[in-house]
């Protein structure tokens, strides 16, 4: 498998209805973070961060989704 040359992450600033703001805790350093992560190759950015908010707190979001 060929590395990609650049490596491209995308973070997702996620508000219901309240105007809460969701936020996930990372497992090491154990500080807040909007959900997101690396974009898959030949991944859209918008798409990188539906899959890894439903990865991280399993919330499907809608698309499009702003």
């Amino acid at each position: 498998m060929q590395m990609p040359v650049h490596i491209v992450a995308a973070g997702g600033f996620v508000e219901n209805t309240k105007g809460e703001i969701l936020l996930v805790k990372t497992r090491r350093e154990g500080h807040w973070v909007f959900p997101g992560g690396q974009v898959e190759v030949g991944e859209n950015p918008i798409d990188g961060v539906i899959r890894e908010v439903k990865e991280e707190v399993e919330l499907t979001l809608k698309y499009p989704i702003w």
